[in-house]
């Protein structure tokens, strides 16, 4: 009676044990779910970014002629030989366009890229060999940075509908600047404002 009682609770352990094993290892593969903070050559609005964040809606972001976009990940990508990376676009309503898309590490603002791949905007391009291509030696790449390099026909640019990341659509957020941002560019304001003014005083003085 005791050795059954015993092996009971060993298979009430047991149980409980496995249960909390793959409660981990969900909740580590909820963990390593994609998301990234926007960033661009272009003025936007703070917060999450739907468009870009959305499979299938046909939105996205576009991107003209010389200006780019980037993400910058919370979790690592290219750290296993199975990692992929999806970047959907969408063509344009006239002519046609051409992206250029690097992937690497941050690096503290001071990117190091891995691979640079071009995707005429209407297709998609799939990346599944990063780890081999250098984000192993970076410890994993967290970056991409997307530009349009060309663009024909009458085409506003290119549109990146949004970037898949071992199957899982990115969650993208554009942030708020700082206090410090905001304090450098008031600053930065008042400078040229400074500056416009004494210079209007020196030519009526002048004159």
């Amino acid at each position: 009676m005791c050795d059954l009682r015993r092996l009971t609770e060993n298979s009430s352990i047991a149980r409980a044990l496995g249960a909390a094993l793959a409660a981990a290892v969900l909740a580590g593969g909820q963990a390593r779910a994609a998301t990234a903070t926007f960033d661009s050559s272009m003025p936007y609005a703070p917060g999450p970014m739907t468009t870009l964040s959305t499979a299938g809606d046909g939105l996205g972001q576009l991107v003209p002629l010389g200006e780019w976009i980037s993400l910058l990940f919370a979790q690592p990508f290219g750290v296993s030989r199975s990692d992929t990376v999806s970047i959907f676009t969408l063509a344009p309503p006239t002519g046609n366009a051409r992206l250029t898309i690097s992937f690497g590490r941050y690096n503290g603002g001071s990117p190091v890229f891995a691979d640079t791949r071009s995707v005429n905007a209407g297709n998609t391009l799939t990346v599944n060999n990063l780890f081999q291509r250098g984000c192993s030696a970076l410890g994993g790449c967290d970056f991409i940075f997307i530009t349009t390099t060309r663009q024909r026909g009458g085409a506003p640019g290119a549109t990146v509908d949004y970037v898949g990341v071992n199957g899982e659509t990115t969650e993208v957020t554009a942030p708020t600047p700082d206090l410090s941002v905001w304090s450098m560019m008031v600053l930065g304001f008042a400078g040229v404002a400074w500056r416009m003014k004494t210079r209007k005083a020196y030519s009526f003085s002048s004159a």
